[in-house]
This record gives structure tokens, sequence and C-alpha cells, in this order.
């Protein structure tokens, strides 16, 4: 395993790397196919880079807070209360506005 390891680190996959043994133990109990199992390697490895890359651009925003949709003040503006509704067909509560995540 230290060599698929190795290889996979300069190919730079390090999730699938860092993932690899726990993985194939689950594999081998579920009985993935070939395939399926690949496909699953691959969609962490996605998944981690997608995380890494959001992270990495909040983190070069150099913005204090991480705002969510929930921490919006639809109320601020008729105007808004009617896009929200037509958006999200009114199922984001309004009453108070949450608070937001820092970093």
């Amino acid at each position: 395993m230290n060599s698929l390891q190795q290889k996979l680190r300069q190919l730079r996959l390090s999730e699938i790397s860092r993932q690899l043994e726990p993985f194939l133990a689950a594999a081998a109990l579920k009985n993935f196919s070939l395939t399926e199992a690949l496909e699953a390697l691959i969609d962490l490895e996605l998944e981690s880079r997608h995380a890494s890359s959001v992270q990495r651009r909040f983190k070069l925003s150099r913005l204090h807070a991480q705002y969510s949709i929930d921490s919006f003040l639809f109320s601020h503006h008729k105007s808004r209360m009617a896009a929200k509704n037509a958006f999200f067909g009114g199922s984001i509560s309004t009453s108070s506005p949450k608070e937001p995540t820092s970093y």
C-alpha cells in the first residue's frame, strides 16, 4: 500500500491517499464492484477539493464572518419579501436573523 499511497500523493490525490485503507475495508464489507469503489473514491476527492476551495476563497477574502441565507433580513423591504417568496416559496423564516459563523 505504501507505494500506492506515494503514487496517489504524487498525482495530488491526497484525500484518496488518506481514505484508501478504511475505504477499502468498508468497500469489501459492502461488496462494491470496482467501478462503484472507484466512483466513491473519486467522489471523496472531489468533495474534499470543493471544501478546501471554499475555505481557501473565504480565507483570501479576509472577511471576518461567513453569513448564510438564514441571516439575511428579508423583511427589510417588501420587494425582498416578494423575491424570497418567489424563490423559496416562503419556506424560510424571517422572524430573527441568526448569528454569522465566525472562523
